[in-house]
């Protein structure tokens, strides 16, 4: 597992952040909800227990042959997908390829490329009840597979991530999921992060092209 590997309970003390509000434990009903709503907007959604649950499907779910990028995700890290994908068994994982490359631009312009991998996987900021899925990152080499890079997008979110409606969501970015990023990026890398691109998925055109593994836990940011 790498070096950065934090979870929210190594910053949320020393922050001024509204757990109550933004970190939730939504009943069955509210969840139900949420599911139909966004599968009205032509994004599949498979609902599992836990992220050992979670880690199983993405495993089962990557075509072999495939490229495969994801984006930095404290999700993706609990859960132990992170390890998967540097194991690259049957697939081609970009990750590893950008690491080794010495050379900054030609690192950014893998990652660029990567933005259009044949499956990339990410994690949400936050999850509305009427069924946008809102992400932000610094540079964007993550939500810029979102909207159309990727062939296959595979977004993956956790039940507390769920607020009422979609101003929520934008607020829970800005206002809980990025303080405990920004937190994180200092410590890791130097540096504070930013919300320099935003992106919020309202329908999907392409059919079978974004799923949504919603994980019936407590994971992430």
């Amino acid at each position: 597992m790498s070096d950065d590997y934090y979870t929210k309970d190594d910053f949320a003390d020393d922050l001024e952040i509204d757990a109550a509000r933004f970190d939730r434990n939504p009943d069955a009903e509210t969840i139900e909800r949420v599911v139909s709503n966004v599968e009205d907007r032509n994004i599949e959604v498979t609902v599992v227990d836990d992220g050992a649950a979670a880690r199983d499907h993405l495993r089962a779910t990557l075509p072999a042959g495939a490229t495969v990028m994801d984006g930095h995700s404290t999700t993706l890290e609990e859960i132990g997908f992170t390890d998967d994908l540097e194991a690259e068994n049957g697939f081609d994982y970009l990750g590893t390829d950008i690491r080794e490359l010495d050379d900054e631009e030609e690192r950014f312009q893998a990652r660029r490329e990567a933005v259009t991998a044949d499956v990339f996987v990410d994690s949400v900021n936050a999850i509305a009840e009427t069924g946008e899925l809102v992400g932000a990152n610094a540079l964007g080499n993550a939500v810029g597979a979102w909207a159309f890079g990727a062939a296959s997008l595979v977004l993956v979110g956790s039940t507390n991530k769920i607020v009422d409606d979609w101003s929520s969501a934008v607020e829970r970015v800005r206002e809980y999921a990025y303080p405990l990023e920004d937190a994180r990026a200092k410590e890791v890398y130097g540096q504070a992060s930013v919300v320099g691109k935003l992106v919020s998925l309202e329908y999907e055109r392409v059919d079978d092209r974004t799923r949504l593994v919603l994980i019936d836990d407590r994971h992430g940011f």
